[in-house]
């Protein structure tokens, strides 16, 4: 194990940073509990972090850090359950890699896949389809090392209450060591992308979230332009684009001319407006059939601040109208497009689509700008649907303001209390959304 002492660290976004007291570097689980009981024995706090992409704070930690980019492999592949246990610094790349190797894959994904499956489920991300799990709710069982250097194995048939709260757990109960997930056969997913305007993808939302396996569109304010993507299983065979075309797609247009765009806007916020109207005219259709991993995760070059939102889906639209008409009223220059996905209800505890089946609504701004009166607006529209906030994207919800939101708040705080009741594990967010 590798030990640093007086090593800053900062997440990907450069929205947070903090001083440990020592950054240390576990390659076993055995490791992982020496560090807890060396730092509940020094009285210490115990944060873990894996790719540093949750926007919020609650990595951060004047304690004990401990990076996870070397604990990291595939432990155990039952190909007659599906079920993969993966050590909780495996990112969500490489364990694609993996399971396609293993005739494998996730059911649902985000768009984002160097985290770590312990960070991906920590904060409930989640991915998009009317009708399917995000990624916490695709665990089959995991193992954590509480605060009093213990291990405790859980899942829905052992330790069924820890298990809940532990798959969105908020790295407050302790540091996940393994993760067992449900997999499911490879498949293909036939992808189309292409420009429509706004109104019409509104009128026809519910139609197009139930007609599709996968269905999300970015909205680019100060147009009518919003551009649709949908992802349907399919058994055609594979038709990926050429490498050239796909670094013409992924890399040039999507990161370069769009970090371009960044870049103007930022010195020139009056262009924005202008500069959003040309993007909009540049978006263009796109068809493609490949492995479902590849179609689901995209590259991310430009850096950003984020904030989303879960509400009823049955509000998206109201929402989205409600965004439009705050961006034209206080004359706000936004940048970058506003995303809408969907999720299938679930069960567990703290997940953003907890009893309800959910849009989610993020709004993103470019790092180098300020954000805050524009993700203040959002927020209290958003309020006003009983939104639940992203865990690792920035917010301003507190543990009164989120309690009512949440039906089983008190029975995840009292497994909290159960398991940590010294708080080794808290930090300044934790304080914030669940209480000191």
């Amino acid at each position: 194990m590798v030990t640093a002492e007086g090593t800053r660290w900062g997440n990907w976004g450069r929205t947070q940073s903090c001083s440990p007291v020592a950054v240390e570097a576990p390659t076993t689980e055995q490791e992982i509990v020496r560090s807890v009981r060396l730092a509940s024995a020094s009285g210490q706090r115990v944060k873990a972090v894996g790719a540093g992409h949750s926007f919020t704070d609650i990595a951060c930690t004047d304690g004990r850090l401990l990076r996870l980019d070397g604990y990291d492999r595939v432990l155990e592949v039952d190909a007659s359950t599906g079920c993969v246990t993966v050590q909780a610094g495996i990112t969500i790349a490489k364990l694609n890699r993996e399971l396609a190797a293993c005739g494998l894959a996730l059911e649902n994904l985000g768009d984002i896949a160097y985290q770590t499956v312990s960070g991906a489920i920590s904060t409930g991300t989640h991915g998009t389809g009317a009708t399917r799990p995000g990624i916490p709710a695709q665990v089959a069982g995991l193992s954590m090392v509480l605060a009093d250097g213990s291990v405790r194995r859980c899942s829905a048939d052992a330790d069924p209450e820890v298990f809940a709260a532990a798959q969105v757990g908020l790295g407050a109960l302790g540091v996940i060591s393994t993760v067992t997930l449900r997999c499911v056969p490879a498949f293909n997913l036939h992808s189309l992308e292409e420009p429509r305007r706004l109104d019409e993808v509104l009128d026809r939302f519910d139609e197009l979230c139930g007609a599709n396996d996968h269905f999300e569109f970015f909205w680019f304010p100060h147009t009518d332009v919003a551009q649709t993507i949908t992802n349907n299983r399919t058994e055609a065979a594979a038709r990926p684009r050429g490498r050239v075309a796909a670094y013409l797609d992924d890399i040039v247009l999507e990161n370069h001319a769009f970090g371009l765009v960044q870049r103007l806007g930022h010195a020139r916020p009056g262009w924005i407006p202008g500069l959003a109207r040309f993007t909009g005219r540049m978006l263009s259709r796109a068809e493609v059939v490949d492995r479902s991993d590849r179609v689901f995760a995209n590259e991310r070059l430009v850096r950003f601040a984020e904030m989303e939102y879960a509400i009823p889906g049955h509000h998206a639209v109201q929402a989205v109208r409600e965004r439009r008409a705050m961006i034209e009223r206080t004359g706000l220059r936004v940048s970058f497009p506003i995303e809408v996905r969907v999720l299938a209800a679930d069960q567990v505890p703290l997940s953003m689509a907890f009893g309800r089946a959910s849009a989610f609504i993020a709004v993103h701004v470019y790092w180098r700008q300020p954000y805050e009166r524009y993700f203040r607006e959002v927020e209290a529209i958003m309020d006003g649907f009983e939104g639940r906030p992203h865990w690792g994207k920035l917010h301003h919800q507190a543990a009164e303001t989120l309690r009512r939101r949440y039906p089983l708040w008190d029975g995840f705080l009292a497994v909290r209390d159960r398991l940590d009741p010294q708080r080794v594990f808290a930090n300044a967010y934790l304080d914030r959304v669940l209480g000191p």
